[in-house]
């Protein structure tokens, strides 16, 4: 094939993909679920049908989200057709296998770069959402010996001393827990071998 015949099926899925997003309702202003199952009031529905409404909406989004995303996508190709640079892998600037412009015109990228990409493992030791958490939420119990500052476990005895409910009867801990040891962890590993014998 020739850039124009993939220019052909580049235009001919874009004004299909165009046609389809057009027509779902409400999808390109991402109206809230309310506006979308035209209900007065959500109150007076049942949970699960409240929640099949949601599911649905979700997958709604979805997909009208994954259609937008080839869209954009169908459009940078026929960009790189007009530039000359169409059929060219955009990781390794290798030329793209035909038969993979055929079933996927507007793929960027060639089928190994494409699997290196679906396949690349982000290594973390940590979660993602931690680096936007800072203190006091980061690693706030410092139990250093040298720390001496204001610590999360600090900020934990401040706040439990309100959480007394008058109901509720609390046992009177006293004031530093750190010195108490349960008598099963005073038991040393010669003293356990004792036992078993």
């Amino acid at each position: 094939m020739n850039a124009e015949e993939y220019r052909l099926l580049l235009e001919q899925e874009r004004d299909r993909l165009k046609k389809k997003m057009t027509g779902a309702e409400g999808m390109e202003k991402h109206e809230s679920l309310k506006d979308s199952t035209q209900e007065l009031s959500l109150y007076d529905n049942h949970p699960a049908d409240l929640g099949s409404e949601n599911y649905e909406r979700g997958k709604d989004l979805a997909l009208h989200e994954h259609d937008l995303i080839r869209y954009r996508r169908i459009n940078a190709a026929l960009e790189k057709i007009n530039r000359g640079e169409y059929g060219r892998c955009e990781e390794c600037q290798q030329d793209i296998d035909p038969a993979r412009l055929r079933q996927l015109p507007e793929a960027p990228l060639c089928l190994s770069c494409q699997e290196r990409e679906e396949y690349r493992v982000d290594v973390r030791d940590r979660p993602l959402e931690e680096e936007a958490m800072g203190p006091p939420y980061g690693s706030s119990f410092k139990d250093e010996a040298d720390y001496t500052g204001y610590d999360g476990e600090d900020a934990w005895q401040d706040v439990s001393q309100y959480n007394k409910l008058p109901h509720v009867h609390y046992e009177d801990v006293g004031d530093d827990d750190e010195d108490q040891v349960e008598e099963t962890d005073k038991l040393s590993n010669e003293d356990l071998r004792k036992q078993l014998e």
